[in-house]
């Protein structure tokens, strides 16, 4: 395509036509344009356009957007079938720059975006000129074209910033090093003329707003220079810088602010410089050290004259954190010894911004889910108060025994007011119990709460005294946010009070349920459970709260978490149904009687979400509580499971036909862990369902594959012989798609293929192992991952349990000859240790036969190359385990079963958006199974006894190769073997 008025014009007419209001003709005009892209010079018409000063704003604004996206699209990619030559490349890179700074805003905008694109993929190898065209442009510019300065430094800053996060490496300290020499003299001294120029047009406001727009860009810049370590050129450079960013904190001018809740420029400009010398104190403190008091002073000054505006919430909170730098460091904290200096800093500075502001208790009243999710979810890190308890957190490690003893006067004067007069001084009972949170605890975690307190602070008598006597008033909805607060310490610190406190809580948490305000009802199911998850002080495997302990309370809480699960407000409340999951955990087989309650009721709820099921963790917890009554009911009365299946496949059903891809996993999941509890013929229903879970679609989504695979591997061990060997070779197929095609989910197919091998009878997967063993080498030779050797350990594992170390042998010498030797030199003797912990036992047992049974290993070709090697493996694989020891199966059910509960002990972390990623059910954990249980409870033992046969047969040859290839310390541990297995080796 040629660069003339006739192409120009044809573009101007599709662009034109991709904002008609008419769908047909856009689709059309799109499609079209998605056609042409492909000739050359599509994006330098493009960009003609944008430039092009009588073509109409629409127009311009069309093609530049377009430019934009076909640069997103496009550029990343180094295809052949790229649509973007070599040629338009080097065009583009050359004109880019100089056309955004002459451009309009709008454009400007959208190709400093695509510049941004362009720089990440091609700076600096493919675009060495890029520095130096940015250079010429602040160069070249008047001091008064600002818009054209600020497109290039937005570009600059969109390409460094990623030096704040980035991994510290010799290549990209080479960037920044070419970076510093080419840009960062030109950035200094444009940094300097600014400051010098921006005092001549104080009476322009509208110059003033772009020039101080420039210098937010700059502070940003030297924040992403300064990121890695110091650079020669800042340090050189560190009076000129600090000496300016003195002279802003201190600048004021009216123009320069927010008429609005949002911050204005230099509220923003004054945030990154707090920013920026918060990484100087923290990562280059010697450097720093001289002008640390200055910028304190400076910077506590500016915080006593900010007022609640919520325009400087994100100024005071980065203000407050460079403050929390200094009082950390040993060689800054000096600075707040001496005199009043805490006493002041706790009243101007922290005590102010630990009291809520009327936006805050409207948000408590209006918004209770964003409430909750900054005040539970911990996160309101950029908020004035966490900012402020951050910063008498850092004051406590020099200075802990002073401030709580400045603080405690205005917990004891907070607390008589508020007594003398609750419904006036509610507001100072709120800042005291944050105050008493923030001082005392030492250490939290989401897991336990408050794990380490002070010692100058006891909890258990602050809650006695101040907490629980407030959520023991009988008026349960007055107050309603102090409520929420003691319900919230009682939260933080349930694991530093007593049993016998906790049981006391627990009725009154239960009380709470009834409040009428959402963030109090939330509370009260979080505490309880919370509660129910503390561990006995002389027993952490024993809960405090026992079975016997709920039981009472039982009836009351289902009601009222289901009241609130079924109103119109809260029917989705994730903590609530959290709640309910814990209290049916706790209660064990105490939760039978209300059995038929809690299905009716959660079959229900999961009716009404199917319809929308946009809350990913309430989701999660209604099926585990599903999960948990199954388990439960199953566990004491088996004849329960067909009750359950009747009830729940009918729901089921519509989740699969109407394909609510955010419920299938978890449906594939409880059909497969009612599938496991069968112990006798399955019914019916489980073979229709058969067939649909074999077809390819249903494989096709990413989230279902672990569910269908622990489906299908139900289906193997229950009708292995029956239903499963009819569909075999579609099962098959499934392994090889899985292997063959997916580097995320090949385990899945080891894990069908190793059902098959354990569940089927001997000589049903004859005709199928060349295959097999095809499909698996073809994929190791094309796509070798660390994963991928252990799956093929682990499998070669089961092969030989089942059909023999020599079958194997010769199954792998058939593909090609020797090959088994490769096998064993480059996969099981460097891998073995690196199988997963459950995995261990089967594949040291699997080795021993390997060692000890087949002619070619002990007499053959195998013999000498292999059998010292291999054994030496094996016993690195017996040190890298704590677990290859003796367990009943009943124990290591047990165990299985205690780990699915600690899944649970945390929750899960929300996520932005809502995805159909599998998440895996904890309670319908599946129990690892022991295939030789108190067969060979030790494979230790096993070797030992395995060797003893074997040099009983052919004493001189083995001693002769142990002796002479094995370490004293490995030898030492045969000894040791033998001794425990009670044998001796000949």
């Amino acid at each position: 395509m040629e660069i003339n008025e006739q192409n120009l014009e044809a573009l101007s007419t599709y662009l034109r036509k991709t904002l008609s209001a008419d769908g047909n003709e856009r689709s059309e005009a799109e499609k079209t344009l998605k056609q042409i892209e492909r000739n050359e010079n599509y994006s330098a018409l493009l960009l003609t356009l944008c430039d092009q000063q009588t073509a109409p704003n629409e127009i311009r604004r069309a093609a530049v957007i377009t430019f934009k996206n076909f640069i997103k699209r496009n550029w990343p990619s180094l295809d052949e079938s790229n649509s973007i030559s070599i040629r338009d490349r080097t065009h583009i890179k050359e004109h880019i720059i100089d056309l955004m700074t002459r451009s309009p805003e709008h454009i400007q905008e959208q190709l400093s975006e695509a510049i941004t694109v362009i720089g990440k993929c091609d700076f600096p190898d493919q675009w060495s000129t890029l520095l130096d065209t940015m250079v010429k442009q602040f160069q070249q510019q008047s001091s008064s074209s600002f818009q054209s300065i600020n497109g290039v430094l937005k570009t600059a800053h969109s390409l460094f910033q990623r030096y704040r996060y980035e991994q510290k490496s010799d290549e990209l300290w080479l960037e920044i090093k070419l970076v510093l020499e080419k840009f960062a003299p030109a950035f200094t001294e444009l940094f300097k003329s600014l400051m010098s120029y921006y005092p001549q047009k104080e009476s322009d406001p509208v110059e003033m707003k772009n020039i101080f727009n420039s210098l937010l860009v700059i502070i940003k810049i030297f924040y992403d220079l300064n990121a890695q370590e110091l650079p020669e050129h800042f340090e050189d450079n560190i009076t000129i810088y600090m000496t300016h960013f003195l002279t802003l904190l201190t600048y004021d001018h009216p123009t320069l602010h927010s008429k609005n809740n949002d911050p204005g420029v230099l509220d923003e400009v004054k945030t990154e410089i707090c920013r920026s010398v918060a990484l100087y104190a923290d990562n280059y403190s010697d450097e720093f050290k001289p002008y640390a008091q200055q910028f304190a002073l400076s910077i506590w000054s500016l915080l006593t004259r900010l007022n609640l505006s919520p325009s400087y919430d994100e100024l005071i909170g980065t203000a407050m954190k460079f403050l929390s730098t200094l009082a950390a460091r040993s060689h800054h904290c000096s600075m707040f010894e001496g005199g009043d200096t805490l006493k002041t800093v706790c009243e101007q500075v922290i005590l102010p911004n630990l009291f809520l502001r009327e936006l805050d208790i409207e948000e408590f009243e209006d918004n209770p889910e964003e409430y909750i999710r900054k005040d539970i979810e911990k996160s309101d890190s950029a908020t004035r108060r966490r900012a402020a308890c951050d910063f008498l957190q850092a004051l406590c490690i020099f200075f802990e025994s002073q401030v709580v003893q400045i603080c405690s006067r205005y917990i004891d004067t907070m607390q008589s007011e508020y007594l003398q007069n609750p419904t006036k001084n509610w507001l100072k009972k709120d800042t005291c119990i944050f105050l008493v949170l923030a001082l005392a605890s030492k250490g939290e975690t989401q897991k336990f709460g408050i794990t380490k307190t002070s010692s100058f602070i006891s909890i258990p008598a602050f809650y006695a005294a101040s907490i629980l006597s407030e959520l023991q008033n009988q008026d349960i909805n007055s107050l309603p946010l102090i409520k929420a607060d003691c319900l919230k310490f009682l939260i933080d610190v349930r694991n530093q009070i007593d049993r016998d406190a906790l049981l006391i809580s627990i009725p009154q948490c239960v009380r709470y349920l009834s409040s009428n305000n959402i963030v109090v009802q939330t509370y009260a199911a979080h505490a309880i459970e919370r509660l129910l998850l503390v561990r006995q002080a002389a027993d952490q495997k024993q809960t405090a709260i026992t079975k016997t302990d709920l039981i009472p309370h039982a009836q009351t809480m289902y009601d009222h978490f289901f009241r609130i699960l079924t109103s119109e407000k809260s029917y989705e409340n994730e903590y609530v149904m959290r709640a309910v999951m814990r209290l049916s955990s706790a209660l064990q087989d105490g939760l039978l009687p209300y059995l038929n309650l809690l299905i009716e009721k959660l079959v229900m709820i999961l009716r009404r979400s199917s319809k929308n099921p946009n809350k990913p963790n309430f989701n999660h917890y209604l099926f585990e509580t599903i999960t948990v009554l199954i388990r439960t009911s199953v566990s004491q009365n088996p004849n329960v499971l067909e009750q359950f299946e009747q009830i729940l496949f009918p729901v089921f059903t519509p989740i699969f036909t109407d394909d609510i891809a955010e419920f299938v996993p978890y449906v594939l999941q409880i059909i497969g862990f009612l599938l496991e509890s069968h112990s006798s013929t399955i019914p019916e229903t489980y073979r229709a369902l058969f067939q649909s879970i074999l077809t390819p679609s249903f494989w096709d989504r990413s989230g279902n594959i672990p569910a269908l695979t622990r489906l299908l591997q139900a289906y193997i061990e229950k009708a292995g012989e029956t239903i499963v060997l009819e569909k075999l070779t579609t099962v098959l197929g499934i392994f090889q798609r899985l292997v063959s095609q997916s580097k995320v989910h090949d385990h899945e197919g080891f894990a069908i293929l190793n059902s098959l091998v354990i569940h089927l009878p001997v000589g049903c997967l004859n005709n199928y192992f060349k295959d097999i063993f095809i499909v698996i080498f073809t994929r190791l030779t094309k796509a070798k991952t660390q994963k991928l050797i252990r799956c093929i350990i682990v499998f070669f594992s089961y092969f030989i349990i089942k059909y023999g170390a020599q079958e194997l042998i010769n199954q792998v010498d058939t593909i090609q000859n020797n090959m088994f030797q490769m096998v064993i030199e480059r996969l099981f003797i460097p891998e073995l240790t690196k199988v997963d912990e459950n995995e261990k036992k089967i594949c040291a047992i699997a080795i021993v036969h390997l060692l000890c049974d087949p002619q070619s290993m002990t007499n053959g070709n195998y013999c000498n190359s292999l059998w010292i090697s291999l054994l030496q493996a094996l016993l690195r694989l017996f040190e890298s385990s704590s677990q290859l020891q003796t367990m009943t199966a009943a124990e290591r059910k047990k165990e299985a079963q205690e780990q699915a509960e600690e899944e649970l002990l945390v929750g899960l972390d929300d996520t932005p958006d809502y995805t159909p990623a599998f998440s895996r059910l904890a309670f319908a954990k599946k129990s690892s199974t022991d295939m030789f249980g108190s067969s060979i409870p030790d494979p230790r033992y096993h070797l030992a006894k395995c060797l003893h046969t074997l040099t009983t047969t052919q004493p001189n040859q083995f001693l002769s190769m142990m002796s002479n290839g094995l370490s004293p310390e490995h030898l030492s541990h045969i000894q040791q073997y033998c001794s425990l297995a009670n044998v001796t080796l000949m």
